[in-house]
């Protein structure tokens, strides 16, 4: 059967320390008070920075958030916040969105290519062979 902390999610390579109880009594989606992120347009690949006004916004908030807020002081993708953080993605998604609400994190917009001009090229080459 398993113990309560593999239950929770949280393994040795978790963020928490030892003697840190606190991270270890909160299930992940207590921590969004249930919410999963499925309203999010933010995508996993999303690359995540704490913006200029993360220092003056970070006396405001929780542990959760402030952890985040350090972490991705340099651009990290989404889904990589939420392996470090060792929460599932829809927490993760959440406490971006939240804090990219409030103006304490910004992200890179997933720039859309075109790829037509290629895929002309390509089908032109292929019928001159």
């Amino acid at each position: 059967m398993p113990d309560a902390d593999t239950e929770l999610g949280v393994t040795d390579d978790s963020p928490f320390e030892a003697g840190d109880e606190t991270g270890r009594l909160i299930r992940p989606y207590a921590i969004t008070g249930g919410r999963t992120g499925g309203e999010s347009v933010i995508e996993l690949e999303t690359l995540v920075q704490a913006s200029p006004r993360a220092d003056e916004l970070i006396a405001g908030y929780r542990w959760e958030a402030v952890d985040l807020i350090n972490l991705v002081r340099s651009p990290m993708a989404l889904v990589e916040i939420a392996a470090r953080l060792a929460v599932p993605i829809g927490v993760a998604k959440v406490l971006v969105t939240d804090l990219i609400a409030d103006g304490a994190l910004q992200a890179q917009a997933r720039k859309e290519k075109n790829y037509a001009s290629l895929l002309e090229r390509v089908l032109d080459g292929v019928r001159n062979l």
